[in-house]
């Protein structure tokens, strides 16, 4: 017989369940620490507690996920943009380098100088 903390005694031991909502193949290996009002942190206590969820964690990946897919034009609206911006550093990278460059004829004034 298994032997079982103060706080355990009479329970039977925890055991890992599987999800109970559809999260497709995708895993969740990455970490984000949120900070959460207390009517968000009930609503999402909601949905643990009406079984379709094991952990506040997976609830919340949840939503996140359905926020992110209802707003997928605003995003890709969001990913042209940064596109564009990435491109224009480039552009002014390649600029301010080309106009650093020592120039042939600062080279020649230079020699005829001396």
């Amino acid at each position: 017989m298994p032997k079982f903390g103060p706080k355990q005694q009479g329970r039977r031991p925890r055991e890992r369940r599987g999800p109970r909502h559809a999260r497709g193949q995708r895993r969740r290996n990455n970490v984000v620490m949120v900070r959460v009002d207390e009517e968000n942190l009930s609503r999402i206590d909601e949905l643990v507690a009406s079984g379709q969820f094991n952990s506040r964690s997976e609830a919340t990946a949840f939503l996140i996920g359905e926020g992110v897919k209802s707003k997928q034009e605003m995003f890709d609206k969001i990913a042209e943009k940064i596109s564009q911006i990435q491109d224009l550093r480039s552009e002014l990278g390649e600029m301010i380098a080309e106009d650093t460059k020592p120039s042939e004829t600062a080279d020649q004034s230079t020699d005829n100088a001396q």
